[in-house]
């Protein structure tokens, strides 16, 4: 029987360069263009786009329309957007949220995007599930009506921080186009094992993202995970026996390539690219060939 062969995304951080996204400063210095053919060039099927970037562009003049075309050339199909916080906040952060969120919609009609990843609470905020789940579901039905498809990413230093937590609201909200976004890193970093994710029901599983690290942590989790995470295969971590595992819950959407390390952004635009393109593709092909066992 054919299988759909698995998709990779370079998610934006795959091609922003020498910035950090936890740093006030975090624009790429490269230009959208130019990312946007480097990981054509080495193969990637998609593109992620940091909202800060889009932003930046538009007010530069730039057109999103011109930017959908760019893709299309390219033979870059999937995007991705990234990201939406304080979805479920009050006041002043709430309405920094929904002016995000309204540029979000946005660029997600004009580029054509699949999904959207947000951001679990921070912080200890002890926000009742029921609440969250409301917003979340009130969210997704918006996001809807924009053909989007959003993500909630499972973050271990967040106040949903392992995946029983994450998926018990992605179950409570019950949105047909809202699920989790499911990182190796994130997932390994919890105390997780990577086999736990064929226990998450494949409709709530909405995108993935591969990298690699050592089993021990270096500095605190902060650190390790804007600094020091690895290509694909070059670490220690289990990625032949987590995209079996996703195979198994029966997910199979693209795959996004994210690397974060002081090392990684160092490298040349181009190089970049092709390698963290080289050596995340073998998992794609192990992804391709376990998608609904």
């Amino acid at each position: 029987m054919d299988r759909k062969k698995a998709e990779l995304i370079a998610t934006c951080w795959t091609t922003a360069g020498d910035v950090r996204p936890d740093h006030a400063d975090n624009l790429s210095r490269w230009r959208l263009e130019e990312r946007i053919e480097a990981a054509a060039r080495a193969g990637y099927h998609g593109f992620g786009f940091w909202l800060g970037d889009l932003v930046a562009w538009r007010e530069g003049g730039g057109d999103y329309g011109a930017l959908r075309r760019r893709l299309i050339d390219a033979g870059l199909n999937i995007v991705e957007l990234e990201y939406l916080s304080d979805w479920f906040a009050k006041g002043e952060r709430r309405e920094r949220s929904d002016a995000a969120r309204a540029e979000l919609f946005r660029a997600a009609d004009a580029l054509g995007a699949r999904h959207a990843k947000v951001m679990p609470p921070f912080g200890g905020q002890d926000l009742p599930m029921e609440l969250l789940a409301g917003h979340f579901t009130a969210l997704c039905d918006e996001a809807a009506r924009h053909d989007l498809l959003i993500a909630m990413e499972m973050i271990p230093f967040s106040d949903l921080p392992d995946l029983s937590s994450a998926l018990e609201l992605v179950r409570r909200a019950d949105a047909a186009n809202g699920g989790l976004l499911i990182d190796v890193w994130h997932v390994v970093r919890s105390g997780g094992a990577v086999a736990d994710v064929a226990e998450v029901p494949g409709r709530f599983i909405k995108a993935v993202e591969l990298c690699d690290a050592d089993l021990a942590m270096r500095g605190t989790i902060a650190e390790d995970t804007m600094r020091h995470r690895r290509l694909c295969g070059e670490g220690q971590f289990d990625l032949q026996g987590f995209v079996g595992a996703l195979g198994r819950a029966g997910y199979d959407g693209p795959y996004g390539v994210e690397i974060l390390s002081d090392a990684f952004r160092a490298l040349p635009l181009d190089e970049a690219a092709r390698r963290s393109f080289d050596a995340a593709a073998p998992f794609c092909a192990i992804a391709a060939g376990t998608a609904g066992q």
